[in-house]
């Protein structure tokens, strides 16, 4: 049987705002410090997801591993952040799990290493396009999944920040086709209020592990019902943004 307390938090849900200032100061200093050509540590999108996925997984002291397009001729990743910003945990400092897939679909990837490990927490950041692309769309259906016996996907999708209301619920109905409820955060302010942006995105990465933690219950407790969503995270961002960018130069440079 899983063991669901694994999953759970047993501390206050967000960070304070002096925590969050940290944060951000993080996240900056690491889109300054861009390590070769690996998206997990230079673009804005991938950092920010790392940096709260590895708050919230932090809490729970679950693994997380983020998958990359292309490859990197580094062999390692550096520190995660919560090792930067936790001076003295008692867990010590942890290196960052970053997994390249070539030109395989990371979303893809990520579901196939989590139906081998129901430990892991896995993570991809994909735009709309690379998620409907018709050779892996069938791969990343959160249908495919099982919370009692495979580990948790995060998907991160991009949105434009000047996208209708029509496409946004176009995209809706197709994630929740594909078996995913999704989460909404708008970064189009971190320039001008970026604790606000922080605090947001803090707040709902504990609903989605949350979230995440409750589909493992009730898989647990056999009470799990047909169809059930998981969560995925819809970024709202500038066309700077935008991981497409990322993947292009990645994989030119396999």
């Amino acid at each position: 049987m899983i063991d669901v307390t694994t999953w759970t938090a047993h501390l206050t849900r967000e960070p304070d705002d002096s925590f969050l200032s940290a944060m951000d100061r993080r996240w900056r200093d690491g889109l300054a410090s861009p390590v070769a050509q690996c998206a997990w540590s230079r673009c804005p999108l991938h950092t920010l997801a790392l940096l709260h996925l590895d708050r919230a997984a932090h809490k729970r002291r679950l693994h997380a591993r983020y998958f990359g397009a292309g490859s990197c001729e580094v062999t390692g990743h550096g520190f995660t952040p919560m090792s930067d910003l936790i001076p003295g945990d008692k867990y010590g400092p942890e290196c960052i799990d970053v997994a390249h897939v070539g030109s395989a679909s990371t979303l893809a990837a990520a579901i196939a290493a989590i139906k081998e490990d129901r430990h892991l927490l896995a993570c991809a950041v994909v735009t709309e396009a690379q998620f409907v692309a018709i050779d892996t769309f069938d791969d990343h259906s959160a249908a495919l999944l099982r919370p009692g016996s495979h580990g948790a996907i995060v998907p991160f999708v991009y949105a434009a920040e000047d996208e209708s209301e029509d496409e946004a619920w176009e995209r809706e109905d197709l994630l929740r086709a594909n078996g995913y409820s999704t989460y909404t955060v708008d970064v189009s302010s971190m320039g001008d209020d970026p604790l606000a942006v922080h605090r947001n995105l803090a707040g709902l990465m504990e609903d989605v592990l949350d979230e995440i933690a409750n589909l493992k219950a009730d898989a647990a407790a056999n009470i799990a019902s047909d169809g059930a969503l998981w969560p995925l995270i819809v970024v709202r961002a500038p066309d700077s943004w935008n991981p497409a960018l990322a993947t292009d130069r990645a994989q030119s440079h396999r």
